[in-house]
């Protein structure tokens, strides 16, 4: 019996992880169902694909050196892109750059260099005028899109940061 150890009882590593990882997987939904983890703390889809959009389209302005805007109606966004040719605003012909929705129920509000802009049905406008847009350098208005859901406490704001870059982020108004 000399030089024979007798085999440890314990348990392996897979087993191991295995149980960690079904504890963290009843506890993830434990926390969903109590409320503790909300989806309503996240900004709704539709407004983050409208700030990844508008990055994009920024990158798009300054190596095209064209500006580019963006028309809000209380139903959606559009994006147009400026011809120099007509000298005139155009609804964008690129299939990423689609008109969007708002989200179900959601109130907008917006404000360009400091004013309050009244944001109107689609149906009601005539020619695509930009309410804000990017500028061939790369540059954002000045503006504050504010969007609030009926099930979110606090609205969304999306607007230009202090180094200009685009921001998404919680307020209280």
């Amino acid at each position: 019996m000399l030089g024979q150890h007798p085999r440890s009882r314990g348990f392996t590593l897979v087993e191991v992880l295995v149980v960690l990882s079904i504890i963290a997987i009843v506890l993830g939904g434990a926390l969903i169902s109590l409320g503790l983890i909300d989806r309503r703390d996240e900004p709704p889809e539709e407004l983050e694909r409208l700030s990844t959009l508008m990055i994009e389209l920024r990158e798009k302005a300054e190596l095209e050196n064209r500006p580019y805007g963006l028309q809000l109606s209380s139903d959606g966004y559009e994006f147009l892109v400026f011809d120099t040719r007509s000298v005139r605003w155009l609804r964008m012909n690129d299939r990423h750059f689609l008109h969007g929705p708002w989200p179900s129920g959601a109130s907008i509000a917006l404000d360009v260099e400091g004013r309050r802009v009244i944001i109107k049905p689609r149906a009601e406008r005539d020619d695509p005028v930009p309410e804000l847009g990017v500028d061939g350098l790369g540059e954002y208005t000045s503006f504050d899109l504010r969007v609030a859901n009926p099930d979110s406490p606090k609205p969304w704001r999306l607007s230009p940061d202090e180094n200009g870059d685009l921001a998404l982020r919680r307020t209280d108004r």
